[in-house]
């Protein structure tokens, strides 16, 4: 009695290795999406505080200004960052014409944490520096 050597085994042990990567990439790739939703909504409310920050003539009112609108930004039912920490920064202009700066920082949440052994990571940071134009800052 002759034995034959088969490969059924080993295209079932490639079927299942290749099978547990594409499950881990796809968790990988879906653990993403939090990471970049957050730096989306960051920069928008950076930059939105910026504008705000730029438009006011009185240092003090742009400062809280430009906070409120980054809270709305990052607040908005459009951002869909729930479970993300943020934290908003705002150095108004010293002067007509001189630079202010908005700064978000951010941490999002890792999806799958325990399956894919991710650290949990920093904070990040989006920020625009808005330059006040000095015209606008002598408006009483």
């Amino acid at each position: 009695m002759k034995l034959r050597q088969t490969e059924r085994g080993q295209a079932m042990a490639e079927t299942a290795l290749f099978a547990t990567l594409a499950v881990l990439m796809a968790f990988g790739l879906l653990a993403w999406i939090p990471v970049h939703r957050a730096r989306t909504a960051s920069t928008a409310a950076a930059y939105a505080c910026a504008q705000f920050l730029s438009q006011s003539p009185n240092p003090d009112r742009a400062m809280t200004n430009a906070q409120k609108v980054a809270r709305q930004t990052l607040d908005a039912d459009w951002s869909a960052t729930l479970g993300v920490e943020y934290r908003v920064s705002i150095i108004a202009p010293s002067g007509p014409g001189q630079p202010g700066r908005c700064a978000v920082s951010y941490h999002a949440p890792v999806l799958f944490n325990g399956l894919l052994q991710i650290s949990a990571g920093d904070w990040s940071t989006e920020w625009f520096i808005s330059r006040s134009e000095t015209w606008k800052a002598r408006w009483q």
